[in-house]
């Protein structure tokens, strides 16, 4: 119930993109089984644990009737001071349904309490308290769409069931010393007990929607590049995607001039990704169209691709064989005009300050048209010195997560459905929050 929310994204709707995006628009997946759900959530949330003892929790008053008389109780300055989550399951099913359950949970929490009486004499008391609660089970279920009204490419997730359950929860009141609350503690006790127990199913959804927000959220709807000139579109195209044990986000992954969003690259489509190709935990998968559009947004816009002795004519074009990416680059010297094939292998990189990670290209040459009066191999030396030079500015950024280290993932090229996939397993142990250079 309570990480599943971690798929929303609160975010405001800066951006007037020229048109709702659809399934077919997805240049971009994520897809994780079951098992790499659960790892993905569970490291997340003990990455960031401590921001949940943070939360603001509201007061909770509990009338309690003893006949001739009413006493409030009220529970004041709750804070969560202990938490512990030591596993997570989750079960994925074709009817897009998300259910989780993070079973063994221990929660302590401390407050201040008083106790007022509404008749005479009026008697009022306080003092402090604990709750213990141990052997906690949280869990639900939720499903999720994405909001083509008030928000179009944004996920929303609505939760259709939730539940706790636990096999101790005790209270501990320090204080009071009236003659009345020393009489009426065994009902206070259970009169409070129940409602502590709702409450902390409440507070404990509240505290893991804003952690989950904090750690899962993809962030912008739009990333910046380095030049602040291109905005990468980090849409949602189509609600989660759920398969047989397994869940996948469809993103946009288009790249727009901040200025001018009415210049679209592809405007009709670029087809489906297959969803889930491997039994690996995570896969994430980008279209060469992707790339494609990034080179075009850098050529129009920047001339990124013409070099000091030579012109590119249109923008560089990739593609995916099964075995590698190959760039096509048209380019004039002299007034004329020679075709050139790069091979360009796949570096991953990672900015974890920013949360954010490149895909660039390392470029080695591949055939050079031969042309009258053109010295061939000095122009592809000079070609692929160029590219390599520019590789980085124009890469395709992606969100980052602090729990999977991407750059250590297989890279597996797909021809037949245009995509190149990084496919890779959660670690057993969850990865320490690292810091890396900047891009």
């Amino acid at each position: 119930m309570i990480v599943l929310l971690s798929l929303q994204v609160f975010d405001d709707c800066e951006q007037n993109y020229p048109r709702m995006l659809q399934h077919n628009d997805s240049l971009q997946s994520s897809t994780a089984t079951e098992k790499g759900t659960a790892q993905y959530l569970l490291c997340g949330i003990r990455g960031s644990l401590s921001q949940v003892f943070d939360i603001q929790i509201p007061n909770i008053t509990v009338p309690i009737n003893i006949g001739v008389t009413q006493i409030d109780f009220s529970l004041t300055d709750i804070k969560i001071y202990n938490l512990q989550v030591p596993e997570l399951d989750v079960k994925l099913n074709e009817q897009n349904i998300v259910q989780l359950y993070l079973p063994n949970c221990d929660v302590d929490l401390k407050f201040q309490w008083k106790f007022q009486q509404s008749s005479y004499p009026y008697t009022t008391d306080s003092g402090s308290g604990t709750v213990v609660l141990r052997n906690g089970t949280m869990s639900g279920s939720a499903i999720s769409e994405v909001d083509g009204v008030k928000c179009p490419g944004h996920m929303k997730v609505n939760v259709i069931k939730s539940n706790l359950e636990y096999q101790s929860l005790k209270i501990q009141l320090q204080g009071g010393q009236s003659w009345i609350f020393q009489s009426l503690i065994d009902i206070i006790m259970e009169a409070v007990q129940v409602q502590i127990a709702g409450f902390i199913s409440s507070t404990m959804s509240a505290g893991f929607v804003k952690l989950a927000n904090d750690v899962f959220e993809d962030g912008r709807r739009e990333m910046n590049y380095a030049n602040k000139k291109f905005i990468k579109d980090e849409r949602y195209t189509d609600r989660v995607q759920i398969g047989s044990r397994f869940a996948t986000l469809l993103f946009s992954g288009q790249t727009y001039l901040k200025e001018n969003l009415t210049d679209e690259y592809i405007t009709n489509g670029v087809g489906g990704i297959t969803l889930n190709k491997f039994n690996t935990d995570i896969q994430m998968a980008v279209k060469d169209e992707a790339f494609n559009n990034i080179f075009y947004m850098f050529h129009k816009y920047e001339n990124a691709f013409s070099g000091k002795d030579f012109k590119c004519v249109k923008h560089p074009t990739l593609r995916f064989t099964n075995t590698a990416a190959l760039v096509s680059i048209l380019v004039e010297v002299n007034e004329t005009q020679v075709e050139i094939q790069l091979i360009a292998k796949p570096v991953v990189m990672d900015n974890i300050s920013a949360i954010t990670g490149k895909i660039r290209f390392d470029y080695f040459p591949y055939s050079i048209e031969l042309r009258d009066g053109i010295d061939a191999d000095s122009l592809l030396a000079a070609v692929l010195e160029h590219m390599n030079d520019t590789s980085e500015d124009a890469a395709f950024q992606y969100n980052y997560t602090l729990m999977v280290d991407i750059r250590t993932y297989q890279v597996v090229f797909d021809a037949s459905e245009r995509v190149m996939r990084l496919i890779g397993d959660t670690p057993e142990e969850c990865m320490p929050y690292r810091l890396s250079d900047p891009l």
